[in-house]
């Protein structure tokens, strides 16, 4: 019998990003960023609510919903009730995405290729 069930990860890759939105709840208001995304949370910096408080993110006239899960002072993660699949912050979640997965490839690229040439100099022959 053949497993044709994919697997999928536990938690979708988070993607650094550095975005200013305005934090609504019903204790307090302010400007934060985000500094992690994914379509159903992030790490949101400058502002910080009790765990389990709803909220509201701000940003180039979308509105955002969330709840938070867990806060420290000045920071907090938040959940999204609804999957963030379209609008000025999914947009800019798509272009951090891509610009991250361009530099996870070079950076595991060029590892690659420096492991394959020592430096010169390096180990017993490089002392002769």
């Amino acid at each position: 019998m053949t497993n044709t069930h994919k697997s999928t990860p536990l938690r979708p890759t988070r993607i650094p990003v550095d975005i200013a939105v305005s934090i609504t709840s019903v204790l307090d208001s302010g400007e934060a960023t985000l500094r992690d995304l994914t379509e159903y949370g992030a790490l949101i910096e400058g502002i910080s609510l009790p765990k389990g408080s709803q909220f509201q993110i701000e940003f180039e006239g979308q509105t955002i919903f969330g709840f938070v899960i867990w806060n420290e002072p000045d920071r907090f993660g938040a959940r999204f009730p609804f999957t963030l699949c379209e609008g000025p912050l999914h947009e800019r979640l798509e272009q951090a995405r891509m610009e991250y997965e361009t530099r996870q490839h070079s950076m595991s690229g060029s590892a690659i290729m420096s492991m394959g040439r020592p430096f010169a100099g390096f180990g017993r022959r490089g002392l002769n």
